[in-house]
């Protein structure tokens, strides 16, 4: 696949999902089994992404790093994107 654009993320590891989320970060809630952001595409939709077995994959790396997987595809919303979070990095594709 070919990455169309990138846009950098912050990881912030919460116990609680805050009610507003800001542009540009993944909130993680491992006690939870959640990770909530707002679509990286700018549009402002919340995607949620369960971590679960049947759900999405959450890697940590050091220096803050993350990787989400599988890739994230919001063909129920209306900006239709879709990307994968490699190191703190959406990669659109």
């Amino acid at each position: 696949m070919k990455t169309i654009k990138k846009v950098p993320i912050e990881p912030v590891f919460v116990e609680f999902i805050p009610e507003q989320l800001e542009a540009g970060k993944l909130y993680i809630s491992e006690k939870y089994k959640a990770a909530l952001h707002l679509c990286l595409c700018g549009c402002g939709e919340i995607v949620s992404t369960p971590l679960t077995r049947d759900g999405w994959e959450l890697v940590k790396f050091p220096e803050n790093k993350v990787t989400l997987s599988p890739s994230i595809g919001n063909y129920s919303f209306l900006c239709k994107s879709h990307y994968i979070i490699v190191k703190n990095v959406a990669n659109f594709v």
